[in-house]
């Protein structure tokens, strides 16, 4: 059994064209842009709202699937966080805002979800991704080691754009920016892409050197941003792939993981004097003022959710000391204060519902399989991440991205085909799933 590629989609190596363009423009720095009416346009983002009409033809045409329940939350996360910002700065002002919202989060599913029907568009999808991180080293390896911020400087200083900020070394090194913002969306950037290269590049084989290759070198790109939010992207999809490895045999491995995690959580809330959250961040930041900063800004943030629980704030400043940054290192929580709790309920929805009900498939193709555990893992380690990491320009658009990039999984049938040896040898070597995973 195989998945057959849409011959009419065209492709670049393998790559539906609009997505290859789309990833190549996420990567450009904020400085390849124009301003319209006070309204920056990023490359990505002139993408997404080029094809943002023609997209939604097709979703509701049924050319590409039905229409199912995580579409319409997708929608409905939208129209409340436009409600949200009409309520925090008037009809036009918050149609502005809202209007570009819509189209970096609902686009950029949409994007995935519409043009990653099959196996094979997301293999080629994660070869195309893992490629461009690898391809990154080339300018980040001698910008860990030099200081000289060779693609975000050359670019943007091309353009007339900001220089990179100076940042603190880490460890001996410089933190690279490579093409992005911050050493932390680019660290962010390349840690996401550990799955792809360990279950869909590498096919999971220890024995396929060059896969494995691959695989280090998006560990080695994670390394170079030197920032505890990626390698948390890292470090959990490393320990649910070696969960799986371990007890992929295992009947309800994934039930007795998060079971785990509960008890886990539940042990510390009772025996230690600090909450999970604080032990979480104690342990995963680089120095103890960036942990009191975050813990500073999980306390001070949710007390404006507390204030402001259905329609949040909007973009307007939340109440903190006078010596604290506006900067909030909380994807999640960023979420709450800006458009409510409703809002961050929906995006829940969507992600872990989406998660679970592709969990749910059974009799799934080896190479199928293999691509649900990269784009679950994925997922997994950004969200926990998240909740110490703002996502923000390229780095939002990529994780909406990725999120509708496994949609494909819900309706994709495998077609019949005659089996190749190794094929043959893979199903051989398969175990029935779990009923998630």
């Amino acid at each position: 059994m195989q998945a057959v590629a849409h011959p009419q989609v065209r492709r670049i190596f393998g790559v539906p064209v609009v997505i290859a363009v789309f990833l190549v423009a996420m990567m450009l720095p904020t400085a390849v842009s124009v301003n319209l009416g006070g309204l920056r346009l990023s490359a990505y983002r002139v993408v997404l709202i080029v094809l943002f009409l023609p997209m939604l033809v097709q979703l509701f045409s049924g050319r590409k699937g039905r229409v199912h329940l995580f579409d319409v939350l997708v929608f409905a996360h939208c129209a409340w966080a436009v409600l949200a910002l009409i309520k925090w700065g008037g009809f036009a002002r918050g149609i502005e805002s809202g209007g570009i919202y819509v189209v970096e989060f609902a686009g950029a599913y949409l994007l995935a979800r519409l043009y990653i029907r099959s196996f094979h568009d997301f293999a080629a999808m994660a070869r195309a991704y893992v490629g461009l991180v690898l391809a990154t080293l080339v300018f980040t390896i001698p910008e860990a080691l030099t200081g000289i911020h060779f693609l975000h400087d050359g670019i943007s200083g091309a353009l007339g754009g900001p220089m990179a900020p100076y940042i603190d070394p880490r460890m001996g090194l410089e933190r690279t920016f490579g093409p992005f913002d911050h050493p932390i969306l680019y660290g962010v950037f390349s840690a996401a892409a550990f799955s792809l290269a360990y279950f869909v590049v590498a096919e999971r084989r220890l024995l396929n050197f060059k896969g494995m290759a691959k695989v280090t070198g998006v560990g080695l790109a994670t390394f170079m941003s030197a920032s505890g939010g990626p390698y948390v992207v890292l470090m959990m999809q490393g320990f649910v792939a070696a969960w799986q490895r371990v007890l992929g045999e295992v009947q309800g491995r994934w039930a007795a993981l998060f079971t785990m995690f509960a008890m886990m959580y539940i042990a510390i809330d009772l025996f230690s004097a600090k909450t999970p959250f604080h032990v979480f961040v104690n342990n995963f930041t680089f120095s103890r003022q960036s942990a009191y900063n975050r813990i500073l800004i999980f306390e001070f943030g949710s007390a404006e959710v507390a204030r402001h629980p259905f329609f949040g704030i909007g973009l307007g400043d939340w109440e903190r000391p006078s010596w604290m940054s506006d900067s909030m290192d909380n994807f999640w929580l960023v979420t709450a204060v800006r458009y409510g709790l409703p809002a961050l309920f929906l995006l829940m929805a969507l992600l872990l519902g989406l998660v679970w009900a592709v969990g749910q498939r059974k009799d799934l193709p080896p190479e199928w399989r293999r691509a649900r555990h990269a784009w679950a893992f994925t997922l997994f380690g950004i969200t926990v991440a998240a909740a110490t990491v703002h996502l923000w320009n390229a780095l939002f658009v990529l994780f909406l991205f990725l999120i509708g990039s496994g949609a494909w999984l819900l309706d994709a049938r495998p077609t019949l085909a005659r089996p190749t040896p190794s094929a043959l040898a893979s199903q051989r070597r398969a175990v029935q799933p779990d009923r998630l995973f």
